[in-house]
């Protein structure tokens, strides 16, 4: 007699695991997401996007990058290279933004998690050093994984984490 294969069973089992798992990971945003062109890097943490036929500006959220100089003002260390490397990365290209809770600040500026492709610029700008870790509530969804990848920055000694006394360099 044979016996009724439990194969099918395991691959559903093993298949809702893996998208309860992967639910909020860093790999992508959900396909829903709008998908927008990128007019300008202000810094590091801060881009303008055609978004709805508009011009808006976007903070990336989750995260603080050092402050740049403005208008004749020193800046923050390691804000000119946060600005830099965002700029070589984002600029004149296509994003897809998601967004946590609240839609925008107290400045009237997007709040959104930027996905580079499947990546999440918000969590590399942490991983390399270039921003720390900031969570806002109610904006904190990411929040884990941008603690985590500072821990990880610092501890490598990447980015501000060796070029900046303050931050520990």
């Amino acid at each position: 007699m044979r016996m009724p294969s439990r194969t099918p069973l395991a691959i559903v089992v093993a298949a809702t695991l893996t998208a309860a798992c992967s639910s909020g990971s860093s790999r992508g945003p959900p396909s829903s997401s709008p998908l927008v062109p990128v007019t300008k890097v202000t810094d590091g943490d801060t881009i303008h996007v055609t978004y709805l036929g508009v011009d808006e500006r976007v903070r990336l959220i989750g995260i603080d990058t050092p402050e740049v100089p403005w208008y004749g003002g020193k800046g923050e260390c390691y804000g000119v290279e946060a600005g830099l490397y965002a700029r070589s990365r984002l600029s004149a290209k296509t994003v897809r933004l998601s967004f946590d809770q609240a839609h925008r600040d107290r400045y009237g500026r997007l709040l959104a998690y930027v996905y580079l492709g499947g990546e999440l610029f918000n969590l590399t700008l942490v991983r390399l050093g270039y921003a720390t870790s900031d969570a806002v509530p109610p904006d904190t969804a990411m929040a884990p994984k941008f603690s985590a990848a500072e821990r990880e920055a610092r501890a490598a000694g990447r980015g501000l984490w060796s070029a900046c006394p303050a931050a520990g360099g």
